[in-house]
Parts: structure tokens; sequence; C-alpha cells
């Protein structure tokens, strides 16, 4: 059984706690400041421990309070929202979309201006979640964008291939290691960057190429890809990455691509969405999803 405090009680906690008054309070929350401490004394005889201190004029919330306070803030910012939400007009919809903040940052933010344009009455809330933590990812997005994985399944979802997975070496164009790199076993002397969900991609990538080489290559690894693509694009060496997730940054000249006439495909990434056929804004955002991945990198 959940133990919840009253609501009311946590709105008068909250405001007191924020603006440090009583009175503050009691005139944001619209109620008599009687009616505040009232409340607080409700809260305080749930926990069964004092809340706030005086200090002079003002309160002082107590240690434990002072985090308690942190997470309800948090939790009542949420609720307005939501709430926020349930009174917008009923015919503007938010289409929630989880994908890597890797593939978010380097294709689908760069593109959403363009179904905004066409759909103005359609949100998209972006939610990212990290490779790692695929298989946690539950039923409340109406859309998964993510590398192909036996994981990547939920009833009631339809899954496609979306854009192909084909890597490619990239480094910052200043790199001095550029100078001395001509061939695609020359990068067996550079200084590789290494993503930990993928421990052996450059390995892969070598053998693909035609290059012998050792089991263990030097360089260090990164955690999450986004932290991969960033220390190429600030000069700390090559990595490899998708073509799909770092052509914006080619495009933009944070990134120079070698060698990509060697194909390394990986599982294409694949759209994970909802199956409702009367759900038109879906479908829209859908239809427009597939036409933009199509016309963009079909043929990467």
């Amino acid at each position: 059984m959940r133990r919840l405090p009253p609501l009311n009680a946590l709105r008068s906690f909250e405001a007191a706690g924020r603006l440090k008054s009583l009175t503050l309070a009691a005139r944001e929350l619209n109620v008599t400041q009687s009616a505040i401490a009232q409340q607080i004394r409700v809260l305080e005889t749930f926990f069964g421990q004092k809340l706030f201190e005086r200090d002079g004029r003002s309160l002082r919330l107590t240690l434990r309070a002072r985090h308690y306070l942190v997470d309800v803030a948090s939790c009542i910012g949420r609720l307005t929202e939501a709430t926020e939400h349930m009174f917008e007009a009923p015919d503007r919809r938010q289409i929630r979309v989880n994908t890597s903040s890797s593939f978010a940052h380097g294709w689908l933010l760069g593109h959403l201006a363009h179904f905004h344009a066409q759909h103005p009455g359609i949100d998209i809330e972006l939610i990212s979640t990290p490779d790692a933590e695929v298989d946690r990812i539950d039923e409340s997005s109406d859309a998964v964008i993510r590398r192909y994985t036996p994981e990547l399944r939920r009833r009631g979802f339809v899954s496609k291939p979306l854009v192909p997975n084909v890597a490619v070496p990239v480094c910052a164009p200043h790199h001095p290691a550029l100078a001395a790199v001509h061939a695609p076993s020359d990068l067996r002397h550079a200084p590789l960057l290494h993503y930990s969900g993928l421990p052996q991609a450059w390995q892969y990538w070598f053998h693909q190429a035609g290059i012998p080489i050792g089991e263990t290559l030097r360089g260090p690894f990164y955690d999450e890809f986004a932290l991969l693509v960033k220390a190429a694009i600030s000069g700390l060496g090559i990595c490899l990455a998708p073509r799909v997730v770092i052509q914006d940054d080619v495009n933009r000249g944070r990134l120079v691509m070698l060698f990509p006439e060697v194909r390394l495909e990986g599982p294409p990434f694949h759209c994970l969405y909802r199956q409702a056929a009367d759900d038109q804004p879906l479908n829209l955002f859908i239809a427009w999803l597939f036409e933009r991945a199509g016309s963009t990198h079909g043929s990467a």
C-alpha cells in the first residue's frame, strides 16, 4: 500500500518552503495564513517530525525537509505540466518518441522543423534512453527509434527498418593524425576511440577493409555514444559512427569521413510504432518519418 500525504498539505509545504514564509505562501495559494500553518501541521503529523524551524521572522526547513522539498517541488511541477496538457485543445496531439541521444542530435532534431511546418497542431516529445537500457523502455512512447535488437518488440507495435546503419571512421578536420593517414591500414597507428556498447567495432572495420590486426587495439572507451562523437569532434581521436548519426556534423564541417568506401554495416535503425488505425496524428508522423528517411538516407 502506498503512503501518500494529502495533496493540499504538500502544496502548502512546497509554497512555504520555497518562499520561506507562511504569509507569502498563503498569498500565492489564495488562502489564509492559518490554513497554510494547519496544512503543514497535517504533514508534520503524517511524518511524525518537525519540518520547519523558526528563524526570527522567517521559516527555516529542517535538513530532511530540505531534501524532501526538492522532490516535492519536482513532482508538483510535473503534475502541473501534465494537468495543463489535459486542458489543451483536444485536437492538439503530443506524440512521444523514444530514441538515443545520438540519433536525436545527429538526425531527428534537424528534420523536425520540416514536420512542424507541415503539421503545426502536432507536438513531438523526445525521450532519450541510453542504448544499454533499451529493454527498460516502456509502452508509454508512441514510437521508438533504435538500432534493431531482439528486445525491440512490444505487443501492439509494428517494427520496420527506417535507415541503414553504415559505420564510417570520423575525426575532427584539424586532427594532426590526418597528415599521416593515406590508406585504411594507416589507421592501425592512429589514435582510436572506442564505444563500450560495441567494443569490437574497430576489429570488424579492419577485417572488412582486409587489414590484419591483433586482438586488442589501444585507445579509450566511452560508455555513452554521444560522448564518443563529442570526443571525436573535440579532436581527441578517430571514432566509428553510423553515417546517419554524424552526417550533420560532416555537413557543418565539424567532422570528416575517412575511407567511406569501406562499408561496415550493422543492424539498421528500426522504428517501432504503435499500431492504431484511428490515430491520425501518429499515422501522419510515421508516414512523414519514413518518407523523410527515405529521401535523405535511402542509399546511405
